[in-house]
């Protein structure tokens, strides 16, 4: 398994979980899971670009997704960034997985974190309104 690290932003209302070394398709989900069980916000960029993605195919096995569900939350937008170019083959699962169609979220793939944290940051305003609507 990679190395996992995340940061929380609170100003900018990112959390940032990097990726780094050797991983294997099927291990992504924990990597996803990493956001859901530490605080995190309503934008999150998943940086795998210093990551080596192990296997041939980029495919990931529906046994790989788990029992229990993974929810993302109204609103929240999910950046990946992957160092080859996999969005047509991880995409459709990163969808599923992260349950986007259920909750309106926003979820896309890209090959740089600039192009990344460009279509996060697009639409931060909107996203401090709802967080701070949310609290009150």
């Amino acid at each position: 398994m990679a190395e996992i690290e995340s940061f929380l932003d609170r100003e900018l209302g990112l959390t940032v979980i990097t990726v780094c070394g050797e991983i294997k398709a099927p291990e992504i989900p924990k990597c996803i899971d990493h956001y859901y069980k530490g605080n995190r916000n309503n934008m999150a960029l998943f940086d795998f670009s210093n990551a080596s993605l192990a296997d041939a195919e980029p495919a990931i096995p529906r046994r790989a997704l788990p029992a229990k569900k993974r929810i993302s939350r109204k609103g929240d937008r999910k950046a990946f960034v992957f160092p080859q170019n996999i969005d047509k083959d991880l995409k459709p699962f990163l969808l599923d997985y992260c349950r986007i169609e259920e909750t309106g979220s926003n979820l896309d793939v890209f090959a740089s974190v600039i192009d990344a944290n460009r279509w996060l940051v697009k639409h931060q305003d909107a996203h401090r309104r709802e967080e701070a609507e949310q609290s009150h």
